[in-house]
């Protein structure tokens, strides 16, 4: 019994460290991958929306944030991790009855992406292209928050400068996902909606 014991004890412990040596692996591997994270200052730009004729959804522009990191396993491809911030007023137009009014509240909206990029290199710019998606969490001032999903496309140019752990950004984002319409009676949350995000920041190459 104590044999068996013992030979299990032996078997567990090779298996942690088999387990250890492999996770030990992969972070050296990590760490050629030419990795780097990003900030960039955001413009948000969202299609109004109308719904059954009724009631008119639309946002106001604003400015945002989103923080990047990225990992590129091999030369012409890789993957990246999106945290992104925007705050702007969502309004609603409605006729009734020949009346017509407008409600609104501002509200702030998180986003929680990846995506797979595609990027040729080239000496002095190095263009991307990226798919992917995740998830948005509207939050607005009253009311409960609404999730949305999200499809997410990008493209954009990397400048490298002289230092090569530092260079610049830009790129144009599009998010895709149904409308958020907090319980607001005749406002649509099927209809599909797209926000366009010119973005312009730096990354650090580690």
């Amino acid at each position: 019994m104590l044999k068996s014991k013992s030979s299990m004890m032996k078997c567990v412990l090779n298996v942690c460290l088999v387990a250890a040596a492999s996770a030990v692996g992969h972070a050296q591997i990590y760490k050629l991958h030419n990795a780097d994270v990003g900030i960039a200052a955001t413009g948000q730009f969202t299609t109004p929306l109308t719904s059954n004729g009724i009631v008119n959804q639309n946002t106001t522009m604003s400015p945002g944030l989103v923080f990047t990191l990225r990992d590129h396993p091999v030369a012409w491809a890789g993957v990246e991790l999106n945290y992104g911030f925007t705050r702007y007023s969502q309004r609603y137009t409605y006729t009734n009855g020949g009346a017509t009014g407008t409600i609104g509240d501002s509200n702030s909206v998180h986003e929680a992406t990846a995506a797979y990029l595609f990027h040729p290199h080239f000496r002095h710019l190095q263009p991307f292209v990226g798919i992917g998606g995740g998830a948005l969490d509207f939050m607005p001032t009253q009311g409960q928050n609404q999730w949305r999903g999200a499809g997410l496309l990008e493209a954009g140019l990397d400048i490298p400068t002289r230092n090569p752990h530092f260079g610049f950004r830009v790129q144009g984002r599009s998010l895709y996902y149904r409308a958020p319409n907090f319980d607001i009676k005749g406002g649509s949350s099927q209809s599909w909606v797209v926000t366009t995000q010119p973005s312009g920041g730096a990354y650090i190459r580690f």
